[in-house]
Order: C-alpha cells, then structure tokens, then sequence
C-alpha cells in the first residue's frame, strides 16, 4: 500500500525557510508543500519560486491556508511574537503544528499553546534540528553509553554566533529589537534545549551574566553575550553565548573521562564543521569520525530533512516528536530565567512562577522585578530597563 503524503501548509517565508524548510520540503518524497502565507508580497514571490507554487495557493492572510482542507500540518515560521493566533487557530482547525524556535516570548503563551494541542489531540513539534546534527547525536550516545561515566558538567560555548540578519523584505534586524524576546541567547536557543538534551534531565536553577555593549549610533534593546550556569538534578551545564568572533565547542566532563568537540579554527557549533570528536578515558584517546557533508549548508539542510522526516513519523505514530513543545516550553522558561538572574543578581529556580512578571510578560516583564543596582544588564539598559 502505498503511503500517504503529508501535505503542509507554509505560514511565513524568512530566511529559515530558504535553507531549512525548503530542502526538506522539496525532497522527502512523502510530504508536500501545497500552499504558503506570507503578508509581504514579495516573499510569497520568493516562495512561489522556491516550491513552484501556483497563483491559486498563495495566500495573504494564514487563515485561508489552516481552512484547506488538504492541508493537514502546518509549520509556522513567523516572528515568535505573532505565533500565538496562529498556532491556536491552526489546532483549532485539527492541524498539526511545527513551530520554528523559540516557541514563544512568553511563558504563559507557551503553557497554553501546549495544552490546547493536548486538548485538540494534535501532534505540536518544534524545529530544534540540532537534535540531528551528527556530533550532538554521537555526543548523547557516548554519553548514555556510560564512556565518561556520571556526567559532571557540559561547557558549551557558542562565543562566534554569526550575526545573520532577518528578510530584508519585512525587517532584518527584527532579531534586535525586544519583539524577538530576548537577543543571541533566544536566537540560539539551541544550546539551552541541547543541554537539557544532553543532560537527560529538566533544569532546576540557573545563574548568568548578561550584557551588550552601548554604540555611540544605538542603544541595545537585547542582549548580544550570555553567560549562563545552569543546575540539573545530577550535572550541571555552562552556557556561554554571544555574537561576535568568539570560541567555540562542547566539552564533556564525567566522573571517569571526557569528551572534546571542536570546529575548524575554534568556531561555534553549526556555522562550520568539527575537525575533532575524541573521547578521553583512563588517560587514554579515542576519536571518532563524523559523518558531516563538506558544506555546512548541506548539513543544516539535512538536519532540517531529518527533522521533517521525524515529524511527519510522530504524526503517523501517534507518538512525540525529538522535539516535542513542551521541550521548547522549558528551553524558553531557562533562557528567561537566565534573562532575570542577570538582571535581579540572584540564582534563578525553575520553572518560572505564574505571578512572575517574567513569565506573564517575557522580557518586557523585566521592569517589573527589582533589578540589582550593580546588574550589567540594567546599566546596559537591556530589556527596557533603565540603566
């Protein structure tokens, strides 16, 4: 018999779509994109060309591409601040939803996005397609496999995030301004849902600095470097992040040996390819190869193709996706969390408290907490404080 296509709808059409989403769209021989809603004109263009999509399935408004009735999923690529209509719509309408990260900019929203797709019985997934990067993936299994006994502590340093702007069509510095919620640490979430990953446990606390220099020509909005310490019931994990030229790498320490991942000339994990895997136990060095493509574009291409192929397997299941919301929910309650440590000057409990300002509001809750007279975040004027 042969199997049925899962037939997508596009709602949104940045930059992500170009080298993510589309690759995978395009090739997996099951699922297809069948209609598109973007409100720029020109980006539905650009997608019209991308999909080779008709007139007929280009869409203005998201609402005529959830009432097809073709159209089983959705995956919504939209700034996380204008998610929440959409998803809830969507689950209304019994579609499944895959979510670009973060899941949202605020707790509250995130929470209830979760339940009304446990309500609607719909399959909820996020893109955290790091989850399918060959070196995360070897990294987890040595992990599990007991190579460097208990874990201790995961360091994690994406110091060299390259500062990609958004679609010059609808605002491409969007990811600076408070609408993203937050600055390189919500673009990079990656990190914070990797570590959970990695860990094999829910974060418990976390303590961090957060800063961003003042140009003489703007005032930053957002962060652009995080530092981040984060407890979990049995480890701990060091989280350092920031745009620039910075260091790269994942280290793992074990009560009975170590793991090493670098990038070429020390760059930050998926912007170039690891030169070294190794393993260290009882003194001694094992490496391992990784089956990574020679252009970094074709392995994020196929993080994304895997991702989609997950996906569209959970909904056929019934099952969980890799990434299920409710991952995505807790990755943004420690990204915030890390947001408010730096700005009160005290360690953070998780999840975050429904009467916290923080998780009503995300960010722009931050003027309602009392921020520590020495914070670097407050004197940065981050997050709408007054420094």
């Amino acid at each position: 018999m042969a199997t049925k296509t899962l037939c997508v709808g596009l709602i949104g059409c940045g930059n992500v779509v170009s080298y993510g989403h589309r690759p995978a769209l395009t090739t997996l021989p099951d699922v297809e994109l069948v209609a598109l809603a973007d409100i720029t004109p020109e980006r539905r263009t650009i997608g019209q060309a991308w999909f080779g999509l008709s007139d007929a399935n280009l869409y203005a408004d998201y609402k005529d591409v959830i009432a097809r009735r073709d159209v089983e999923a959705v995956v919504v690529t939209v700034p996380q601040q204008f998610r929440r209509q959409i998803v809830l719509d969507a689950f209304a309408a019994g579609k499944h939803v895959l979510s670009e990260k973060p899941i949202s900019d605020t707790p509250a929203v995130a929470a209830e996005l979760c339940a009304a797709a446990e309500t609607a019985g719909v399959t909820f997934g996020m893109v955290h397609n790091y989850h399918f990067f060959p070196e995360y993936r070897l990294i987890k299994r040595l992990i599990e496999s007991g190579e460097v006994g208990d874990l201790r502590v995961l360091t994690m340093n994406y110091l060299g995030v390259i500062d990609n702007p958004g679609a010059a069509e609808y605002k491409a510095d969007w990811r600076h301004k408070m609408g993203a919620g937050g600055g390189v640490l919500m673009d990079m979430i990656h990190a914070v849902y990797l570590a959970e990953w990695l860990a094999g446990e829910e974060a418990s606390q976390v303590n961090a600095f957060v800063d961003a220099p003042t140009y003489a020509h703007r005032q930053p909005e957002v962060e652009d470097l995080a530092l981040l310490q984060v407890a979990f019931p049995s480890s701990y994990a060091l989280i350092n992040m920031g745009w620039g030229q910075g260091v790269g790498g994942v280290d793992v320490s074990g009560s009975g040996g170590q793991i090493r991942m670098r990038y070429k000339a020390y760059q930050t994990s998926g912007f170039n390819q690891p030169i070294e895997l190794y393993s260290v136990k009882d003194w001694r060095r094992t490496d391992y190869a990784i089956p990574n493509l020679p252009e970094h574009g074709d392995n994020i291409a196929r993080s994304f193709t895997e991702l989609w192929a997950d996906f569209r397997d959970a909904i056929r299941e019934k099952r969980d996706p890799i990434a299920p919301a409710r991952a995505g929910e807790r990755a943004l309650h420690l990204a915030l969390a890390g947001y408010l440590s730096a700005t009160i000057g005290r360690t953070v409990t998780l999840p975050l408290p429904e009467g916290n300002p923080v998780y009503q509001q995300g960010i722009n809750g931050m003027a309602g907490v009392n921020a520590w007279d020495q914070s670097h975040t407050r004197s940065a004027g981050l997050f709408g404080l007054n420094g």
